[in-house]
This record gives C-alpha cells, sequence and structure tokens, in this order.
C-alpha cells in the first residue's frame, strides 16, 4: 500500500513540522501550496474543487481513510473547527486514499462519511494521485494553508490540536481583525498522550491481516489457501494470528469459513480496533473473549454489546473498523474473536496504549 498508518503525539511533533516548513522541506519533497485535485474519482458533499475557488480561503487538507483508528481520533476535532469557522472562510478538504480494496468503492466511503458525520468536501482519491502530488506517506496528515494558498503547517498523525486550532484562529484573524473567537477546543480524553504527565507504552505492531502469515498455517504456500485450522498454540506469540475452524486467507483478509471456528492473538495494549466486513452482505455476529472470559464492561469499547447471558459480541454489519476493546490498564492479553456465521472477513487489528496515569499510580 501506498502509505501506513503513524501518530505523532503533541507539541514536539507540531514544532518538528514548523520548522520542515521553515526550511522549505517537510515530510522530504512535499507540497509547499495547495495541489490540484486532479485524477480523482469523484466527490462527496461537493462539486469538484480546484485550488483558484479556494482563494481567499483558510483550507485545511486532509489525508484520511475511513477504517484508520487514528484518522477516526481526529475527526471529533475536524468536525468542531468546520462548525466553529466553517463561515469564517474556513474549508476542510478530506482526500481519501482508501486501504482496502471495499474501501475505494464510492458507496461505502459516502456511507462511512454520513455515520461519522463528515459534511465537509471529500474528494476520492483512489489512484492516489492526489496523495502523490502531495508527496504524502501515511494517514492521518493535515495541510493548513493560508489564504494565498500557501501552506503554514504540516502535522502528521493525531495530536497538535490546539495549536493547530489557534493557528487557524490568527489566520482567519488576519482577515477579520475585529472577528471574536472561543476559546479552542479542550483535548478530549481519548488524546491523553497530549496531556501533562501522559504515558504511551509500547504495544503490538498494528496487523494487517492478509499480509501477515498465520502463526500455525504450516502448509500455507498459496496467499488465497483455503484450510481447516487447529490452533494447537500452548504458547501463543504477541501479535501472532491463530486460526482454529475453516478460513479462507486472502491478500487482504482472513474470511470465515463456518461458524464454530475463531480468531486468536496475544497482544499488549490498552486500545483494540478490528476493521472487518461482512463478505456475503448479512451482518454477522461475534463473540469477543478476553483472557478466556466475556470482556468486562470496564475494558468494553464501544461497539461491544452484551447478551442476556452476559456474553460479550459486536455485531458486524457494514465494512469499517470496530471499536473493540478499551482496557482500563495496560498489559498483556489474550483475544478471540468467533464468528457465528460464515463470511466475515477480518482486515486489519490496530492498537493505541496511551494514558495520563491516575494520583499515585
Amino acid at each position: 500500500m501506498a502509505g501506513r498508518r503513524c501518530r505523532q503525539a503533541g507539541l514536539a511533533a507540531f514544532l518538528l513540522a514548523i520548522v520542515a516548513l521553515a526550511s522549505g522541506r517537510a515530510n522530504g519533497e512535499q507540497a509547499d501550496r495547495i495541489e490540484s485535485f486532479a485524477g480523482n474519482a469523484g466527490w462527496l458533499n461537493s462539486g469538484p474543487l480546484d485550488p483558484a475557488q479556494l482563494r481567499g480561503k483558510v483550507v485545511l487538507v486532509d489525508f484520511w481513510e475511513y477504517t484508520c483508528i487514528n484518522c477516526l481520533r481526529t475527526l471529533p476535532y475536524l468536525r468542531e473547527w468546520y462548525r466553529r469557522y466553517g463561515n469564517d472562510g474556513f474549508v476542510i478538504v478530506g482526500v481519501h486514499a482508501p486501504e482496502f480494496e471495499f474501501s475505494a468503492q464510492r458507496a461505502n466511503v459516502a456511507a462511512a462519511s454520513k455515520r461519522l458525520d463528515v459534511t465537509w468536501p471529500v474528494v476520492l482519491d483512489d489512484r492516489f494521485a492526489i496523495w502523490k502530488r502531495y508527496g504524502n506517506t501515511i494517514w492521518p496528515h493535515e495541510y493548513l494553508s493560508d489564504q494565498d494558498g500557501r501552506l503554514v503547517e504540516s502535522f502528521e498523525g493525531e495530536g497538535g490540536y490546539p495549536q493547530t486550532e489557534a493557528k487557524i484562529q490568527a489566520l482567519l484573524r488576519a482577515q477579520n481583525p475585529h472577528r471574536a473567537f472561543p476559546a479552542v477546543m479542550a483535548l478530549l480524553p481519548q488524546d491523553s498522550y497530549d496531556k501533562p504527565g501522559a504515558v504511551c507504552y509500547p504495544h503490538t505492531p498494528e496487523i494487517l491481516v492478509g499480509r501477515k502469515a498465520v502463526a500455525n498455517a504450516t502448509a500455507r504456500n498459496n496467499p488465497s489457501q483455503d484450510s481447516d485450522y487447529i490452533d494447537t498454540a500452548s504458547s501463543p506469540e504477541d501479535g501472532a494470528i491463530y486460526l482454529q475452524g475453516y478460513w479462507h486467507l486472502s491478500s487482504e483478509a482472513a474470511v470465515s469459513g463456518e461458524s464454530g471456528g475463531y480468531f486468536a492473538l496475544r497482544y499488549h495494549a490498552i486500545q483494540l480496533d478490528a476493521v472487518m466486513k461482512p463478505e456475503n452482505g448479512s451482518a454477522v455476529r461475534v463473540d469477543v473473549v478476553q483472557d478466556g472470559k466475556p470482556v468486562a464492561k470496564g475494558d468494553a469499547g464501544k461497539d461491544i454489546r452484551y447478551d442476556q447471558r452476559g456474553d460479550s459480541y459486536v455485531l458486524v454489519d457494514a465494512p469499517r473498523a470496530y471499536e473493540l476493546i478499551m482496557n482500563a490498564r495496560y498489559g498483556q492479553r489474550e483475544l478471540r474473536l468467533a464468528p457465528k456465521a460464515d463470511g466475515l472477513g477480518i482486515y486489519d487489528i490496530a492498537f493505541e496504549a496511551c494514558e495520563v496515569p491516575a494520583p499515585g499510580k
């Protein structure tokens, strides 16, 4: 894939970006102005835009992908900035560059944008033409330009939100000195890494399932092999995938072939998101078990549900990222995903591990 996921948190990353811009270089040969959006596969929420139309506006170009954990965590700030400043000459242009085949489909991006309340213009960069024109390498990446189209800030990954909003206000105020603005947004609870006293622990690297060898696939020679797997691991390795039951392995995903099997891994982190898709179009219940038990409610992500027996599960009804785990404490855990029907595609597992410890911890 043309990029990787990334989080560079806090003021240090913001200052590095500003220093790089001052020297005329940031992220290699990246753009120093608003570039053309030509070569796209269409627009959402807007007709086609070009740099000439955006003259006189403060423009934030946001490279994102709707399944990317780090992109999803930036959206609350973008939504609020657009609400606050959209009538004052501020524009966001989201450049959606897909990581998977399904996330290159217009209908899926449109549905995700609606669900995520992304109301600003989004250009579909399916062939990565805009991505290459900007010299971009990661999701998310924010390029902030002034009213003359000159790049004034480049920020890779999450973080730096107060500094970026203050810069937006300064650019708008330069055009309208008497405009009063609200105080910049306070950091959200999810953004512990940007707060005083934050601790970011090492975590299991992101797992792109289709490119990760399954630990117990000893006979696997073909990336599209269908097999009936037996999980015999007594001491599973951290970050390795173990399958039980019938699964189809494609270049992008592990797809369940029947109920009764599971997808297992050991990991160390606080948050765990899984990108999953109902391949047959019908919703699939997936039981979620952590350390051999239903997920404790204090460790459950926002997409976890509970049945009458207290078993934890997620209903996979659309191709998207599902927040499964938000552990109260950092540590090493074992997770099992057990689909109750065939046709569950598991594409990606992503992790985060930052917190502000409670006093005395």
